[in-house]
């Protein structure tokens, strides 16, 4: 039922209510007001008749005194409430009230009648020679009492009807904002969270529409804040479940899908332990235990099982679901990472850091190895060709004249003799740079670049040397050295350049060394040899010292080799 039909309802119910009250207090004092009116009409009828036989009586004798009763009464006619009639000692019937004329042919209803009639007794007189008989009826009265009733009976109808009209009318047009109402909570049922209440006349309405219209925004913010979280979960990389506090499984996200190959439909309302491999139980039992206590899990690594039995590292983070309502803990939230190629990359990393530490000990080792060589090379070899060619040259002295042959041949083995020298010193000068060791880096490279420049005058090396290359360590100096040495081995022999720029800075905490050509460039065979052997080499000792080495070019444009080498204690020694 409407609130409308509500509102007619009661207040009929409550005209109707006051119309009983009201026609039960109006028939009580119809009844009371009929039995005061009877009475007293009643009464005077009597004290006049009374009168009139006492008049009677002291003017004539009884018989006459009933004659002129009878003539009075004939000339009365009938008294309004009241039959009265006159008879004789032998009850002969003289004289009878004529009907009454008043609303003749009308009656009230006998219930009406039964309710507001009085019920008054007979009253009668003697006369002498007979009696009067006055009977009171009270049928007029009644019925103008039911003329009365009916007359408040039909305004109060009327008041009923105009009363239900008016407030069906204004209910209507009070309720009418109402539809405005429910057509907005429609759209908000069905989603549409910015819809929005104009404001409205009544302050009651206005009041619900602010509230409708606040409740709204925090609705339409409530909502985009979900969808932007179940955006983000079903977009998120990282694999997101859900699960209560007995492990059953509610949510499912596509990155967890495709991270552990159990589709959503067929996972979910399972237990989370199909992920838990074996002798993981209790690490997966103190997970549940902390997030019962509230507490958050951060970054933990560890493994879960796929659909296909494979076990992939993850990093595992995890808090408690909590119920607003309850404050209790419900459930727990689990985001996963793979971590297998990080994993996979930490250890290559490792490993990496392994072969730097193995080649630095190898270069070491080896400089070790060429700087003891180089040590037996000048102190026996050279000796030992230094002491031919002092033979050699004191035979050739001894038999200049007397002995031509002799002599010939001992200038040959001075001549032999010096140029082994001369072998036995470059190849110490390759072995071990004594420059490098008693000058420093700066002296070497400039005498490496002489050399070159001696040995090859149609390549024209040009070198820069810029900032403070003293104390370097010796490791920083032979990396360097060897670098540019074999660069400019390479351009002398597969190059065909003209031109070689070398240039060696510090720049901070930096040493960047550069080698530049204009030669022929790196063609497929000669990017591989390189990359098999020299460039291996420099790349190996650049990438020991946690350098960056990197070389490009292109046929017929040259190339141009550069490394990058920090400068800190670690890299300064081994």
């Amino acid at each position: 039922m409407s609130l409308r039909m509500r509102i007619n309802l009661i207040i009929t119910t409550l005209i109707v209510l006051f119309t009983l009250v009201t026609a039960h207090i109006i028939v009580s004092d119809m009844r009371r007001s009929i039995r005061e009116e009877m009475e007293a009409g009643g009464k005077i009828t009597l004290q006049l008749l009374a009168g009139v036989l006492d008049v009677a009586h002291q003017a004539t004798d009884d018989e006459q005194a009933n004659e002129v009763l009878t003539s009075f009464l004939q000339n009365l006619g009938r008294v309004r409430a009241h039959d009265i009639k006159l008879f004789a000692d032998d009850d002969t019937l003289l004289y009878q009230s004529p009907p009454s004329v008043y609303k003749a042919g009308r009656h009230a209803p006998r219930w009406f009648y039964h309710m507001v009639s009085p019920q008054l007794q007979e009253m009668s007189l003697q006369t002498g020679e007979g009696r009067v008989i006055v009977t009171p009826d009270d049928t007029r009265a009644v019925l103008d009492a039911w003329d009365d009733l009916l007359q408040l009976l039909w305004l109060l109808a009327g008041l009923l009807v105009m009363a239900n009209l008016a407030v069906f009318l204004l209910v209507g047009r009070s309720l009418k904002p109402t539809r405005k109402i429910l057509a907005g909570l429609s759209q908000m049922q069905r989603g549409q969270f910015h819809t929005r209440l104009p404001p409205f006349t009544l302050h009651e309405f206005d009041a619900i529409g602010r509230t409708f219209n606040g409740m709204a925004d925090a609705l339409e913010k409530s909502h985009a804040e979900n969808q932007r979280l179940a955006l983000v979960a079903q977009q998120s990389s990282d694999a997101i479940i859900i699960h209560d506090l007995y492990g059953n499984i509610s949510f499912w996200n596509p990155a967890a899908e495709r991270l552990f190959g159990y589709p959503a439909e067929e996972i979910v309302g399972r237990s989370a332990t199909l992920l838990t491999p074996p002798g993981a139980e209790l690490e997966v039992e103190a997970n549940l235990t902390a997030i019962r206590d509230r507490r958050m899990i951060e970054n933990l690594e560890t493994r879960r099982l796929a659909y296909d039995g494979a076990q992939i590292d993850v990093l595992l983070s995890a808090a408690p679901l909590v119920d607003p309502a309850s404050d209790r803990v419900i459930g727990e939230i689990v985001s996963m990472r793979d971590i297998t190629a990080q994993k996979r990359a930490q250890q290559v990393e490792a490993d990496l850091e392994q072969n730097r530490r193995l080649t630095r000990l190898i270069q070491t080792r080896l400089e070790e190895e060429r700087r003891s060589i180089a040590r037996e090379l000048h102190d026996e070899l050279g000796q030992c060709v230094t002491a031919i060619r002092t033979f050699g040259a004191a035979i050739a002295n001894r038999t200049r004249n007397d002995m031509p042959d002799v002599h010939r041949s001992a200038q040959t083995i001075v001549q032999v003799g010096g140029h082994l020298y001369d072998v036995v010193h470059g190849i110490i000068r390759q072995l071990r740079p004594s420059a490098l060791d008693n000058l420093g880096l700066r002296e070497a490279l400039e005498e490496l670049s002489d050399t070159w420049r001696e040995r090859y005058p149609e390549i024209a090396v040009h070198m820069e040397l810029e900032g403070d290359l003293d104390n370097l360590g010796e490791t920083v100096n032979i990396t360097v050295y060897r670098l540019v040495q074999e660069c400019v081995t390479n351009v002398v022999r597969h190059a065909a350049a003209r031109h070689a720029d070398i240039r060696v800075s510090r720049i901070d905490d930096r040493l960047e060394v550069s080698v530049r050509d204009d030669g022929k460039g790196l063609g497929e065979r000669n990017a591989v040899d390189s990359a098999r052997f020299g460039l291996m080499g420099m790349r190996e000792r650049v990438e020991g010292l946690n350098g960056m080495f990197s070389i490009e070019g292109r046929p017929g444009e040259g190339v141009i080799v550069s490394a990058s080498i920090p400068l800190h204690p670690v890299a300064a020694t081994v």
